[in-house]
């Protein structure tokens, strides 16, 4: 079976740009679990030593796979499942293009609000009640402010204690319109 799978792991690049690594899951279930945590953890270990420090950044189309939206949905409840932490979303909208597009299946996971860094990739609810994704960009007296990497400026909520859903734990990305 070919590496058909993958997630995409975004970091904060040089500047407003980001950066993306993908890890590919092959083989079954317990298999690629296993693997997909070998594999976050190379990509983390080569960061943390400099490894990606000469990466240009990255301005792509989303990066998308050729498995359909049922089975990136099925990866991702495998991750999801490892933790009561977690859960997993479907993503829509613009705001967060080039990274994350319509066909997006993301795994949040929670995270306590005094651990949040500016440039993590944060789920809350609106006021309206809408759940949104986007990044922290500073934290002031009344939470921090994010904005859409697609977005020309800071949304005009912020994120607190009280709307944070969680953090981007993975992302898998499918071939737009496949089942």
């Amino acid at each position: 079976m070919g590496l058909t799978r993958g997630i995409i792991i975004v970091t904060p690049g040089p500047g407003d740009s980001f950066r993306k690594a993908k890890v590919c899951l092959p083989g079954r279930a317990p298999d690629r679990i296993r693997r997909f945590h070998q594999g976050l953890a190379l990509v983390l270990l080569a960061a943390a030593l400099g490894g990606c420090a000469d990466a240009p950044p990255v301005v792509k189309p989303t990066p998308s796979t050729d498995v359909g939206k049922m089975e990136a949905w099925r990866d991702a409840e495998l991750i999801t499942g490892l933790s009561r932490d977690r859960f997993t979303l479907m993503g829509t909208g613009e705001s967060m293009r080039p990274i994350y597009g319509d066909n997006t299946v993301l795994v949040i996971a929670k995270i306590d609000y005094n651990d949040l860094k500016a440039g993590m990739q944060v789920a809350y609810v609106t006021l309206a009640g809408m759940r949104v994704l986007h990044v922290l960009v500073e934290k002031d007296a009344r939470g921090w402010r994010v904005q859409g990497l697609n977005n020309e400026g800071v949304d005009r909520e912020r994120v607190t204690s009280a709307n944070l859903i969680g953090v981007v734990y993975a992302s898998f990305t499918t071939e737009s319109g496949s089942p």
